[in-house]
Order: C-alpha cells, then structure tokens, then sequence
C-alpha cells in the first residue's frame, strides 16, 4: 500500500512541513507534490521556509554557545569561563588579602613564596573545575589537601636547586599539581572502595548471606 503523504502531511506542524520544505532534495516525487500542496494550502511561502532556516541556525548557534561555556578542557569535568573567571578573582582575592596584611602577619617566607602561589593557584583551579562534581565527596577535599601539600613541597625543594623559575617552569610545576591531585584521588578512591567491600564481606558474615 502506497503512504498517504497528503493525509500525513495534514497532520503535521507548520515547523515540520517548513524542516521537510529544507530536505526536498531526500523527498520522492509523490512526496514532494503532497508537501508543496499542503504548504500552499496553508499559505507557507519560501520566505517563511527561509525564516525557518534561520530560526534553526539561531538555535543551533546557542546550543554551541551554551557548551562552550559549559566546557573548557579535555576532562570528563570541565571548567567553564565563569569557573575560570571565579578561580584567578579567588586567588587576586587571597593574595590581595595577604600582602595587605601588616608585615608582622606575613608568615609565609621569602624563599616559600613562589612555590606557594603555584601551589594556591593549582588548588584553586583543581576545586573549581570540580565544583559540580566533587565539592561534596570526603574523598576529593582529603586528595586535594594531601596533594596540595605534596605540590608545595615539591616545588619548594626545586625552587632551592634552580632557583627562580622561569615562565615555562612554573606551567610546568601546575602541571606536577594537576597530576599529583589526580594520582591521589584515585589512589584515595582504590582505597574507598577496598574498605567498602571489606564491610560488605564483614556484613555478610562469611555465609554469602547478609544477616537478618
């Protein structure tokens, strides 16, 4: 049985008739013929065809738009322009903060400057770009503090062989942030889930069967 385009078409949306109007081209003869029947019926023009088009193109711009603010990065968790834009201010905020402060309330030595601000600032990242995906979970604030520590150290120990870094060394010394953090977390997440599973082997009370 040969389909019944005219009554198909009826039936169908002004968007619809004007989305298939762009798609001749993939259409039958039969097909085409219904649908120019129907949207003259309804007094669909080419114009309208062509404002349909832009209309689309409008939406699929935004759609692209609203992605690209959603992800920055190649990560499952991607920073966003917000994300970012809030992480440098939180730093401009802590270090304004702290060079404020009298002199007697600097605590932080000359020589563990450097090596703190890249620290700081690769935390500071780190929980921003995980902001909506980490910020709850035990594991991730225990990684990121044990990481940042290990961070901090690290570039203070290589700050005292080479001395000042240059700007290639310190891109470098985040990145040592960002792996370390990473390496941790999912060392922390190894140990979760052992712990996890012992206490459902625990609960089970060797029997296979959890106790009533």
């Amino acid at each position: 049985m040969l389909p019944d385009f005219s009554t198909e078409y009826a039936q169908r949306s002004d968007d619809e008739l004007l989305h298939l109007a762009t798609q001749q081209h993939s259409l039958t003869p039969e097909a085409v013929s219904a649908l120019d029947a129907e949207l003259r019926r309804r007094r669909l023009t080419e114009s309208d065809r062509v404002e349909h088009q832009r209309f689309v193109k409008r939406q699929e711009q935004r759609e692209t738009r609203k992605h690209g603010r959603k992800r920055f990065g190649p990560f499952k968790y991607q920073l966003s322009w917000p994300d970012i834009l809030g992480a440098f201010g939180t730093m401009a905020l802590i270090s304004f903060a702290y060079i404020s402060l009298p002199s007697r309330f600097h605590f932080i030595k000359p020589d563990w400057q450097d090596a703190t601000f890249i620290a700081m600032m690769t935390a500071v990242v780190i929980a921003a770009g995980c902001r909506k995906a980490f910020w709850r979970k035990f594991a991730f604030w225990i990684s990121l503090g044990i990481s940042s520590a290990i961070h901090l150290f690290a570039i203070h120990r290589l700050t005292q062989r080479v001395g000042e870094f240059s700007r290639g060394a310190a891109k470098g010394a985040a990145v040592l942030g960002f792996l370390l953090f990473f390496a941790i977390y999912g060392l922390v997440r190894l140990l979760q889930r052992a712990f996890n599973n012992e206490e459902v082997l625990t609960a089970q009370g060797g029997d296979g069967h959890v106790p009533e």
